[in-house]
């Protein structure tokens, strides 16, 4: 159905974008070029004694929207303020009109499209706004759900007592190693993750690679004299790699960085098909104080669909030999809204995955992207399904003991829902909420693996990213070293 804007031009970009995402069934144009349009939509914003927004569907004037808002024009606003509130405001407008008009609810999420929700509520309560007043913000301006709005604020709660202050910032960096090489390649992946059949020959001159940007960058935080906060190991599979590889970057890692402060060392032994008792008991040796086992679901016909390659069986063997060694901070993570799985699929897996009693459990809602082999013309469940499937995996948290401590989202969300990280108290992995919340610079080594530069004065940051396929990686990794270190040197002095 083709939509005209009639909007101020500064705006239409933001509102097309948004609507793309919460409403992709509808073809948005302005309303000067668009040709035999269904709807035309006019907006008109004033600004006098406060922010004033009416949005009506012209030729149908009982389908119309206003908004006045006051609040903006308390002390606590400055003008850059009162700019992003109207463009805001003219967001929230148009996108109710339009759901009163298809006779659809509003997303849980209102109009929030981002990733990262909750660096909205940290800036909000760092400008020590109250609890109440950032609720109310969340509600009125962004339209958010009652459930999503008291999900963002426990995990707000959460959350703060692990972020670094300004100072802390300014003299710790977090480590991620990216590995991007998986036994097979699942169909809903767009990470960095070569088959390792497939791309072995290409192993030997990564490993040498990935010990040189090691070493370099090693080198570098040691004379910036930067303390090494938390560590990652992922990708990919780092597990698929033999027990002598893991040992080799393991050893080079200890001996390029001092790991003395370290609070967190993760392993991603996401496939169960990699792990092995002896490389389990070289990362339990090596002080890896968290690991990851990854089922996505407990149902074994979805996993051969979505070409996961592995048995629920070796789910079952991987979890009982980590506690065997004593691992005490597993986590476990479930995809909800795969291909042909149904809310009673979902209630059996986590079932499972209550038998076995995870530190931590995961929770994505199956994103499709265009980097994934899986497209949009296979059957995935409904809306309404996939909310009940979440439903259910907030209740087997509870029932595990467990409390909601990060949270992330991504465009093209099924039902327009969240990825959930659960975890009992004082097992919440750090790494995940300093990467999410981006407060403290997290140096990434590897195959595709992001660096994320951040500036502790305002909390603005520089993506740095090293290419994904491991040749290219091999053939740039002295430059992309150089960049990050010269990047690094010019953050830190």
């Amino acid at each position: 159905m083709k939509v005209g804007l009639g909007i101020p031009e500064k705006y239409y970009g933001s509102v097309k974008g948004m609507l793309n995402v919460l409403l992709p069934k509808l073809e948005i144009e302005r309303a000067s070029e668009v040709i035999n349009p269904k709807l035309i939509i006019n907006s008109k914003l004033t600004t006098k004694q406060g922010i004033k927004v009416k949005s009506i569907i012209l030729d149908k004037p009982k389908f119309s929207d206003q908004i006045l808002d006051q609040e903006i024009l308390n002390n606590c606003y400055n003008q850059y303020d009162f700019k992003k509130r109207c463009k805001i405001r003219v967001k929230l407008s148009i996108y109710r009109l339009l759901c009163d008009y298809l006779d659809q609810p509003l997303s849980p999420w209102g109009i929030l499209i981002g990733v990262r929700p909750t660096k909205l509520v940290h800036s909000l309560f760092d400008r020590d706004f109250s609890k109440e007043k950032v609720d109310l913000i969340l509600e009125e301006v962004y339209g958010i759900r009652t459930e999503k709005r008291n999900l963002l604020l426990r995990i707000i709660a959460k959350e703060r007592s692990y972020l670094p202050s300004k100072e802390e910032a300014q003299k710790k960096v977090s480590l991620y190693l990216g590995i991007p090489f998986c036994p097979t390649r699942c169909a809903y992946c767009s990470f960095a993750s070569y088959p390792f059949e497939s791309y072995q020959q290409y192993v030997p001159d990564f490993l040498d690679a990935l010990e040189y940007e090691i070493k370099k960058l090693g080198a570098a935080i040691n004379e910036l004299g930067l303390a090494i906060d938390t560590l990652y190991l992922g990708g990919g599979t780092p597990t698929v790699l033999s027990t002598g590889q893991l040992k080799r970057i393991i050893n080079k890692l200890n001996k390029e960085f001092n790991l003395s402060d370290l609070r967190e060392f993760s392993v991603e032994a996401g496939r169960p098909d990699t792990i092995t008792k002896d490389k389990l008991s070289l990362l339990k040796a090596s002080g890896v104080n968290r690991i990851s086992i990854n089922p996505q679901t407990m149902n074994q016909a979805t996993l051969d669909k979505i070409e996961r390659k592995h048995t629920i069986k070796q789910v079952l063997e991987s979890f009982s030999l980590a506690r065997e060694l004593n691992f005490q901070n597993i986590n476990m993570d479930l995809i909800i809204g795969l291909p042909g799985e149904e809310v009673a699929d979902v209630k059996n897996s986590l079932e499972e995955i209550k038998r076995l009693n995870p530190d931590s459990l995961t929770i994505h809602t199956l994103a499709l992207k265009r980097a994934a082999k899986m497209d949009n013309q296979v059957q995935l469940p409904s809306n309404v399904k996939v909310e009940k499937m979440l439903a259910l995996t907030k209740q087997t948290a509870k029932d595990l003991n467990l409390e909601s401590y990060y949270m992330y989202r991504q465009k093209y969300m099924l039902a327009n829902l969240e990825n959930i990280g659960y975890a009992r108290s004082g097992l919440e992995s750090i790494y995940n909420i300093l990467m999410i919340e981006e407060r403290q610079t997290v140096i990434g080594l590897g195959g595709g693996a992001i660096t994320k530069m951040v500036n502790p004065k305002d909390w603005s940051l520089e993506r740095l990213i090293n290419p994904k396929f491991p040749k290219q990686y091999i053939e740039e990794v002295k430059e992309r070293t150089d960049q990050k270190i010269i990047k690094l040197t010019s953050l830190v002095r």
